[in-house]
């Protein structure tokens, strides 16, 4: 049975008459399940799933996505091209304005 961080666990406990079980010490000690620790079960396809919810879900999850997909930094590149392309629009409009105002005048 393993025990580092990110090795599969494999352990086994049985079920009590009142429908309870021992999370096995490997276990806990790899997922820091600590008492009081609540728990997410969930069950598919005959698997069942169980996640230790943080007491701080926030804090847990600080820097889980850095460096992975759409970053602060895109969406920042993404405004400019886009300001950058709405001041192109609005000195077209402006021109075309212009244009028609010396038409109508002439």
């Amino acid at each position: 049975m393993g025990g580092g961080e990110g090795e599969g666990v494999t352990s086994y406990s049985t079920v009590s008459a009142r429908g309870q079980t021992t999370i096995p010490r490997e276990v806990r000690e790899q997922l820091r399940i600590k008492p009081k620790t609540k728990l997410a079960w969930s069950a598919h396809d005959g698997v069942i799933t169980v996640i230790p919810i943080p007491e701080d879900p926030i804090e847990a999850s600080f820097g889980m996505l850095k460096g992975k997909g759409y970053t602060f930094e895109n969406f920042m590149e993404d405004r400019r091209k886009d300001r950058e392309l709405d001041r192109t629009r609005v000195t077209r409009l402006e021109r075309q304005a212009r244009r028609a105002t010396r038409k109508r005048k002439a």
